[in-house]
C-alpha cells in the first residue's frame, strides 16, 4: 500500500543553520556581510520544515560562506588597522626625533 498522499521522509538530519556563527560575526566582525549570513541562516529551518531540502542545505552552505568571508574582512581591517597604527607611532617618533 503506497499512499500517494504522505511526505517523503528527510533523506538526511537537517543542516546546521549557522546563525550562532552568522551573529557573532556581525557583532564582531564585519557588519554588512554579517546580516547577509543571518538572512540565510534563519531560511534553514523553513526551508526543511516545508520540505525543501536541497534549498535548505544551500541556505546553510551560504549562511557558513558568509559568516567566514565576514570574519576574513573583519580580521583584514583589524590588521590593516594595526598596520597603519604602528606607521603612524614610527612617523610621531620621527618627527619628535627632527624637532630635538
Amino acid at each position: 500500500m503506497n499512499n500517494q498522499n504522505v511526505p517523503p521522509y528527510p533523506p538526511q538530519v537537517p543542516p546546521s543553520s549557522n546563525l550562532v556563527w552568522a551573529i557573532l560575526t556581525t557583532i564582531f566582525c564585519c557588519l554588512p556581510f554579517g546580516i547577509v549570513a543571518i538572512i540565510y541562516a534563519a531560511k534553514v529551518n523553513g526551508l526543511w520544515a516545508a520540505g525543501a531540502y536541497d534549498a535548505a542545505y544551500e541556505a546553510s552552505r551560504k549562511a557558513k560562506n558568509w559568516s567566514i568571508i565576514s570574519a576574513a574582512v573583519g580580521g583584514l581591517v583589524i590588521i590593516v588597522y594595526v598596520i597603519l597604527m604602528c606607521a603612524g607611532i614610527d612617523i610621531a617618533g620621527m618627527q619628535e626625533m627632527q624637532g630635538q
